[in-house]
This record gives structure tokens, C-alpha cells and sequence, in this order.
């Protein structure tokens, strides 16, 4: 079996970033971003192992574009795989609240 290799856009970075000040803002706590923003990672770092465990968008042009994604408490990551060179691309996390397929669309 072969391990993937997860890797994070700048724009799945810079969506982190926002999580942790958004958390740290509303509870006061930096460790308190921190431990989820590391969570989320490490949600994403299981992905080596086994990167087809994320469930396929019910939005056609996500499923069509090979978008899948993980849903951790209540933030969804979306990434991509490419078979060829066993790479995970992760691009981007939401907040469940949002509307993150309009946000998507955007980013493609």
C-alpha cells in the first residue's frame, strides 16, 4: 500500500489562519485555536493512509471536478487527489455555517 502525500494550498493556509483568529477571538484563548487548528491538520494528515475516505460533494460541479472532503466538528476541508503522483491537495476549509459551495465555485 502506498502512502500519500498531503499537501495545503496557500489558500487552505490562510483559511486556518482565519479559524484560529476567529476561535481565539470568540473564546479569548489562543491554546484553545491552536489545539483545533492542529486537529484540523491532523484530520488531514490521516488522508496518507487512506485519501478516498472523504465523502463526494452533492454539488455537481465539486463531484465533477473530483472534490471530495472531510467534515471534522463543524468545518468541512475540501481536497483533491491526483492518483499519478499520490498527492493530496488540500484547498480549502469552511465552517459548516457558511455557504461554502458558492465559496468553492469561486475558488476554481
Amino acid at each position: 500500500m502506498t502512502n500519500w502525500q498531503v499537501l495545503m494550498t496557500d489558500t487552505a493556509k490562510a483559511d486556518l489562519r482565519e479559524i484560529a483568529l476567529s476561535i481565539c477571538e470568540q473564546s479569548g484563548d489562543l491554546d484553545t485555536a491552536v489545539s483545533f487548528v492542529t486537529e484540523l491538520q491532523e484530520q488531514c494528515l490521516a488522508l496518507v493512509s487512506f485519501p478516498e475516505r472523504g465523502a463526494i460533494p452533492k454539488d455537481y460541479v465539486l463531484k465533477a471536478l473530483g472534490y471530495r472532503y472531510l467534515v471534522y466538528k463543524h468545518y468541512l476541508t475540501f481536497y483533491l487527489m491526483n492518483a499519478t503522483e499520490h498527492n493530496v491537495y488540500i484547498h480549502a476549509f469552511f465552517n459548516e455555517k457558511q455557504d461554502y459551495f458558492r465559496y468553492m465555485r469561486k475558488r476554481i
